[in-house]
């Protein structure tokens, strides 16, 4: 029998991935697998990297906020995009806060992957299998996105990240589909239940051919949080406090974030940041 922590989009939230951390330790976890988005828009760099290190990782996967590192830098930005300045200027954060060894590690993960739990075989994704962004797993989704995630593979189980919100449902054939949620960032549609803050993931206990799913929700000190992103002086803080107490994001919202990067001057400073890392990653 064996025990998997299966954590997913901590965004940058450190204190959030600390709490996650911890109690899978505490229920006995032999195993973690990752499923990308580790970074943005917290606080969190080289700092989270090192937590998922110091702990038995044996899958970790890349996800789409991941891929706004390599865009920064390799991709030229439209600076009359405020979302896209947004994540350019939180990607040159992150690397700012780590070293170049992190960002080559973190680029060089795959998007999905297969890996065997006793005698049960998982397909591990943070979409669909093939592409790391997208709209196609939401829970209202139609069932053939849902069965794509079995195209090609011969897996019992698929778990996904990249939807913020836990699921349990099967393909068209009975097998299952499992989503963890988020540990930095959870969501839902209904206002109401986006009050709960938690951190959450998943635990599987595996035994044979059988598994058991039970869905964590683990309770953190936001305020934390809140206290490491103004100590580091994080971009958008007040963004990141909306999102952290009230569960309300800004990638595309391009009327909120246009006013902030007028009120901080980030689209002049991120052309600055990004020269000078572009000099220093290449």
């Amino acid at each position: 029998m064996k025990k998997v922590a299966v954590l997913s989009d901590v965004h940058g939230n450190v204190t959030a991935l600390a709490a996650a951390i911890a109690d899978a330790q505490a229920a006995g976890a032999d195993e973690y697998w990752f499923l990308g988005d580790l970074f943005m828009p917290g606080p969190g760099a080289h700092d989270i990297v090192d937590m998922l290190r110091k702990i038995n990782v044996t899958v970790w996967l890349r996800g789409n906020w991941d891929d706004f590192l390599f865009a920064a830098l390799e991709r030229t930005v439209d600076y009359n995009k405020p979302t896209r300045v947004y994540t350019a200027r939180l990607a040159a954060y992150v690397m700012q806060n780590m070293p170049r060894e992190d960002y080559d590690f973190i680029m060089a993960l795959p998007v999905a992957d297969t890996h065997n739990v006793e005698d049960l075989t998982f397909t591990l994704s943070h979409n669909l299998p093939q592409k790391n962004s997208g709209h196609e797993l939401l829970p209202m989704s139609d069932q053939y996105y849902f069965d794509a995630l079995f195209m090609g593979r011969d897996a019992d189980v698929a778990i996904y990240g990249h939807t913020h919100q836990m699921i349990y449902r099967t393909a068209s054939d009975g097998r299952a589909i499992l989503n963890p949620g988020s540990v930095g960032s959870p969501f839902s549609l209904k206002r109401k239940m986006r009050q709960n803050r938690d951190a959450r993931y998943l635990m599987l206990t595996v035994d044979g051919t059988h598994f058991a799913s039970d869905f964590r929700s683990i309770p953190y000190d936001q305020a934390t949080e809140m206290q490491l992103a103004t100590e580091r002086n994080l971009p958008y803080l007040e963004l990141y406090q909306n999102l952290v107490y009230e569960g309300l994001g800004y990638v595309h919202d391009a009327g909120t974030v246009g006013d902030v990067n007028r009120r901080f001057g980030y689209v002049q400073e991120t052309k600055e940041l990004l020269s000078e890392l572009r000099q220093v990653y290449r």
